[in-house]
């Protein structure tokens, strides 16, 4: 933990709750100043609170990311009081399961499907609501000079996982954007900016805690190291790549190894 102030700034998206909280935390306690976009604005005002001892590192605002001038908004704001944006971090996204079609097991026939809005919904969020975060992010850090990470928030479901149709495809999307992108910046000499995306496997959140014995214990099952990963191994990695100037144009998992299931290879 650092007691120094930085003149370093990270935006988050989703920084009020999960993995974007505990980096925001980690963050704020390494030095960073720390500007979160989350539309919770009663999240907001509980982290306000949370963070007091942060107050002067810490700007937070509401924001749909789905609309790119919010985020355009969000961004100016940011460099107004902080000078800089050295890194984001768009960990904002949803899930609405469903299988894409579901039949009935006595008559055959089609009983439900994943509606049209379930795809849309969580498409604009995990993909739309990225690209906005990281591409106002990388125009202010191109045109001003700002050396930096552009993370990814990819998941270990990027390769599969029935009834998540709508969530793996952004996520699988995700995982190819860091080799695309610096791919790009390569092109036209912008090596100030690195691209690298994380994957994180089955992590021990509030959601996980409420699952039933069985179903939790049936994922916990298929994890190589018997357990399910800690929000805090997903941060230290995090910080690890913001240290690590190496690591560029790739994906990393944290999954403890997941054995997966029920897709066709």
């Amino acid at each position: 933990m650092s007691s120094t102030k930085l003149n370093k700034t990270i935006v988050i998206s989703g920084g009020a709750s999960g993995i974007g909280l505990a980096a925001t935390k980690k963050f704020l306690t390494e030095g960073f100043n720390v500007c979160v976009l989350d539309h919770n604005k009663a999240a907001l005002e509980q982290l306000s609170a949370e963070l007091i001892v942060h107050k002067n590192q810490l700007l937070l605002e509401v924001c749909d990311i789905t609309e790119s001038k919010n985020v355009s908004l969000a961004m100016d704001k940011c460099l107004q009081k902080f000078g800089t944006i050295n890194a984001v971090l768009p960990a904002a996204g949803i899930v609405k399961d469903g299988y894409f079609i579901k039949v009935d097991r006595n008559t055959g026939k089609v009983k439900e499907h994943m509606s049209q809005a379930q795809f849309a919904d969580v498409v604009n969020v995990n993909l739309t609501g990225t690209f906005n975060t990281i591409q106002q992010a990388a125009i202010r850090m191109i045109d001003n000079k700002f050396a930096g990470v552009l993370y990814l928030v990819s998941s270990i479901n990027q390769s599969g996982q029935l009834g998540q149709l709508n969530y793996s495809s952004t996520k699988h999307a995700l995982a190819m954007w860091p080799k695309l992108l610096v791919g790009e910046f390569h092109k036209q000499n912008i090596d100030l900016i690195r691209v690298v995306g994380i994957a994180p496997g089955y992590v021990d959140t509030p959601i996980l805690k409420d699952l039933k014995p069985i179903v939790r214990q049936s994922i916990i099952n298929d994890i190589a190291i018997g357990r399910l990963i800690q929000t805090d191994e997903i941060v230290s990695t995090i910080w690890h790549i913001w240290q690590n100037k190496a690591i560029n144009a790739t994906t990393i998992e944290i999954s403890g190894g997941t054995v997966q299931r029920g897709v066709c290879k």
